[in-house]
């Protein structure tokens, strides 16, 4: 008996479009060289698809195990020419893959991690790299030099669950901090959160005003003269503070943290309440950020591997930052069972969005109903 329950139909049409373990699916034939492809069938809208469709793997010729292979070496930290030369494939071939597994590494999330029910802090980080070239030999006038130069990773982090909640590449804008603060909003039901936690970066402030905040619409007083317009102000119960850093010579020397929404009280409380924080800090993505430094050879420090194009520096950023919630096994995570044994635990099952480590193989296969 084929068990079919991570696979949906994809005609959006269908009734059942979207809803995996429905029972509306079969398996009506099987195809390729060796016939160990398998065509769906649904029969709710009898629609026919491959069950390899949704995945960065439809239509591709080389043997999965190869297909594998060329991630398992992306998301190690290998670069292109090291990939090729090892596996044997092509190195446009290489990257072709690793654009479509950061199409579907993005679109994965958002069924995966659509919503993250024990999230309740937040801290929020910029890792740099860059694309091409360094941003100051980059030309303002050149619309060439637009996908050139610094390439910011913008994480919201969940420091308990070591879950990457969100991340959005690109240029250092306020737009791409506030579509960051949105997307965690949205991925929290748009609870409160216990504490969030960033560097000073100014952008953060606002965004997270403008979506936490409460518009405060003042009563016309039947006066002369231009009314008051709406105003947002920050809720009670927001609580939001601030790393500030001091540097000599590119060393810090001195760390000093700042409130910037809610009372001291309260955000004693939130450190007292959090399994984890004892203090502000933004640690635990900047640890984060480490991790993935190595597991994406383009971000290495001072290296030949840097991304030449913008597309796949963006698709190889989903696919390790968040390949690495459902398959890195994360030490600090690890619970003492009553055998004696240690229980390996990767972010995703510290946060109950999953009940095992899941294989890379079961990542890059697992279909998603629109790659983007």
């Amino acid at each position: 008996m084929d068990d079919l329950a991570r696979f949906c139909c994809h005609n959006p049409e269908c009734r059942n479009h979207g809803q995996r373990g429905a029972g509306n699916l079969t398996v009506c034939m099987r195809y390729g060289k060796h016939q160990h492809l398998r065509l769906l069938y649904c029969g709710s809208c009898k629609a026919r698809f491959s069950e390899r469709q949704g995945t960065p793997f439809f239509g591709a010729k080389l043997a999965m195990g190869q297909m594998v292979s060329v991630l398992d070496h992306i998301s190690e930290g290998c670069g292109v020419r090291k990939t090729s030369r090892l596996t044997g494939v092509h190195r446009d071939t290489v990257l072709r893959y690793s654009r479509l597994a950061g199409e579907q590494a993005q679109d994965l999330h958002d069924v995966l991690v659509a919503f993250s029910p024990q999230t309740r802090e937040v801290q929020f980080d910029e890792k740099w790299a860059f694309v091409g070239k360094k941003q100051h030999h980059c030309d303002p006038d050149d619309l060439t030099d637009t996908e050139q130069g610094d390439n910011w990773d913008h994480v919201a982090f969940d420091p308990a669950h070591r879950l990457v909640v969100s991340v959005v590449p690109g240029k250092r804008t306020t737009a791409k901090t506030a579509a960051l603060v949105n997307d965690v909003h949205r991925r929290t039901g748009g609870r409160m959160m216990d504490l969030l936690v960033s560097d000073e970066y100014s952008a953060y402030k606002t965004a997270i005003l403008q979506t936490y905040g409460e518009t405060i619409t003042p009563p016309r007083t039947g006066k002369p003269g231009r009314p008051k317009k709406p105003y947002i102000v920050a809720p009670v119960d927001l609580q939001y503070a601030t790393v500030h850093k001091t540097r000599h010579k590119g060393r810090v020397v001195h760390v000093e943290t700042r409130i910037v929404f809610g009372e001291e009280d309260a955000i004693r409380a939130a450190l007292a309440a959090s399994p984890v924080s004892t203090t502000i800090n933004t640690a635990f993505v900047e640890r984060h950020h480490g991790t993935d430094r190595n597991r994406n050879g383009r971000k290495v420090r001072r290296t030949a591997c840097f991304s030449k194009d913008w597309q796949v520096h963006n698709a190889v950023t989903y696919f390790t930052m968040y390949s690495y919630n459902f398959c890195w096994p994360v030490r600090t995570l690890r619970v003492h069972q009553t055998t004696g044994e240690w229980q390996q635990r990767t972010p995703a099952m510290a946060a109950g969005l999953a009940d095992h480590v899941w294989s890379l193989t079961e990542w890059l296969t697992f279909p998603v109903v629109q790659l983007r």
